[in-house]
């Protein structure tokens, strides 16, 4: 009797353990809406990623707006860089992807299939700021505004 307790209880904590470091991933968008009733211009969009300190280059549909990759992180073995793309959707709602990915030092490379944490961090924050300063308010992404909704 005293093992099977025992062995519950360690099962238990391990299922613990297991649940409390997990990491906290994010989806590969993000989701903002114009404040007022107004269109969202694409070139309002372009102003907003360069004032956020992207590089812009030509999109792969004329009406989305593409930057250049830029490295988040250098790791020995392999880089961190992130490429993002801004489409309207709609004409109040403006949807940010973000596209990681890593580059190993032999040239192969291979997409993160989340955001982690530290890459939202610093591609998000930035993007969300400037956005706010041109009424893009950050309404999150499908799963977080039904979460929203069920309250």
């Amino acid at each position: 009797m005293f093992l099977r307790t025992l062995a519950v209880l360690l099962l238990g904590l391990s299922a613990l353990l297991v649940v409390g470091c997990s990491p906290t991933l994010y989806p590969l968008y993000r989701d903002y809406e114009h404040a007022s009733e107004d269109h969202v211009p694409l070139h309002r969009i372009e102003e907003a990623l360069v004032e956020a300190g992207w590089e812009l280059i030509p999109p792969p549909a004329p009406n989305a707006v593409a930057t250049a990759e830029r490295q988040i992180r250098d790791w020995v073995i392999y880089r961190v860089v992130v490429q993002v793309e801004a489409v309207p959707v709609g004409s109040r709602h403006v949807r940010l992807f973000v596209h990681p990915y890593r580059i190993y030092a032999t040239g192969s490379r291979s997409k993160i299939p989340f955001l982690k944490r530290s890459i939202r961090r610093r591609v998000i924050y930035d993007i969300d700021r400037v956005f706010e300063s041109y009424n893009l308010v950050a309404v999150g992404t499908d799963i977080s505004r039904d979460r929203v909704r069920r309250r």
